[in-house]
């Protein structure tokens, strides 16, 4: 019997080291000879607007894609998926302009269920003090970042209520991850957390 995928996502603001770690994480992975695959962050392939031009277009696309790669990678037998990412993520922006409808609100509720699927999240902020770097994509107003960053606190929090603290979250900051040491056993934190589920909380 095939055994059951296991799946990491990386989640949170602009700037805050996640693509970083989830290419760490895998490479961790694969030189412990793990079938592991990335799920890369999917608003960056959107045809429709992102930041603070996104519309709920944009947020079905991006979750329909996320959820396709990971079937994908469950389907191809893949023993760990690294998402950069959660599906969740996508609300943050479309529900901080007020651009939601009946329809995103319906996916919304989905996505919150799906989180039941990961046996870890990584829930990263970038360091006080450290500056986000452009790269043509990100969006450069410090004000929208912070507002950003505080509705994913918002969110985090929710998460948690409605699960009652089940949800297997670890929370970090960037500068963990680019300290060799503090990476080093971040790693071995979400490597040693992967297994520890709640009995029966996650779908079979």
């Amino acid at each position: 019997m095939k055994k059951q995928m296991k799946r990491i996502a990386i989640f949170g603001t602009h700037g805050s080291a996640k693509t970083t770690l989830v290419y760490k994480l895998a490479t961790f992975y694969k030189m412990n000879d793990k079938n592991v695959t990335v799920i890369h962050e999917t608003a960056r392939q959107s045809p429709f607007p992102i930041n603070t031009d996104v519309v709920y277009q944009t947020t079905l696309f991006v979750v329909a894609s996320q959820l396709q790669k990971e079937l994908q990678a469950e389907a191809q037998g893949f023993e760990i998926a690294i998402s950069d990412r959660a599906p969740s993520d996508a609300f943050i922006y479309l529900n901080h302009l007020k651009r939601g409808n009946s329809l995103t609100r319906s996916l919304e509720a989905f996505c919150f269920e799906w989180l039941r699927q990961y046996n870890v999240l990584v829930y990263l902020e970038p360091t006080e003090g450290y500056s986000i770097t452009e790269d043509g994509t990100r969006a450069v107003d410090t004000d929208y970042q912070l507002d950003i960053r505080n509705d994913f606190r918002a969110q985090v929090a929710k998460m948690q209520q409605k699960y009652d603290n089940k949800l297997n979250i670890i929370t970090a900051e960037s500068h963990q991850i680019f300290d060799e040491n503090k990476c080093i056993k971040l790693i071995d934190q979400i490597n040693r957390s992967i297994n520890e589920q709640v009995r029966d909380f996650h779908m079979v």
